[in-house]
């Protein structure tokens, strides 16, 4: 039985798109624009999985995330949102990028719905990183060394080469180069 999702985005065009990416594997229960919206349709309809776009989930009530609530939440990110993101990390299963690819969102709500692996209809294995490790990545690929990005990000060099490295592994690429290239081609720069 496929995954049921609930879809929070603020934009209606935005949250079309999602329903029309996830409709084909999962089973969209439901569709919010606020909020409020989101959690008494939460109460009512019971998805295993909210994707919810990080504005509207900041513009809620403090619960709006509660774990007690038994449902796993992916956040939809833009690319620096992690400031502000940081105090809803512990609330959530899973982070996507705005930037990210169909196959990106598709796998962090197989796996926030806990459903095991598998690869999407002729489309090759990705992951979707974390906005802090997409951050680290664009800079790198701009040519900054990783002593710099550290100083750009208020991060250790350590911190930096956790994220370069754990992302290289997460994609299954050898070199920095590869690295460079995955960036290029997903319009990271």
């Amino acid at each position: 039985m496929p995954a049921r999702v609930l879809l929070a985005e603020e934009e209606t065009l935005v949250r079309e798109g999602l329903r029309l990416l996830l409709e084909g594997d999962f089973r969209v229960v439901g569709t919010v624009a606020d909020a409020g919206s989101l959690s008494r349709e939460t109460r009512r309809l019971r998805p295993d999985v909210v994707v919810a776009g990080l504005r509207l989930l900041l513009a809620g009530p403090d619960g709006a995330l509660s774990k007690n609530t038994g449902v796993a939440f992916v956040v939809l990110a833009s690319e620096g949102d992690d400031a502000r993101a940081e105090r809803l990390r512990l609330d959530v299963s899973g982070w996507v990028l705005r930037s990210s690819t169909a196959l990106d969102l598709r796998e962090a709500v197989q796996a926030a719905a806990g459903t095991p692996g598998r690869q999407f209809a002729g489309e090759r294995t990705a992951c979707a990183i974390t906005p802090r490790a997409s951050e680290v990545v664009r800079l790198l690929a701009r040519g900054k060394p990783m002593k710099e990005v550290a100083a750009d990000l208020g991060i250790s060099t350590r911190t930096v080469a956790f994220h370069k490295y754990k992302t290289m592994r997460a994609l299954g690429l050898d070199s920095s180069a590869a690295l460079v290239r995955y960036a290029v081609r997903n319009h990271m720069l």
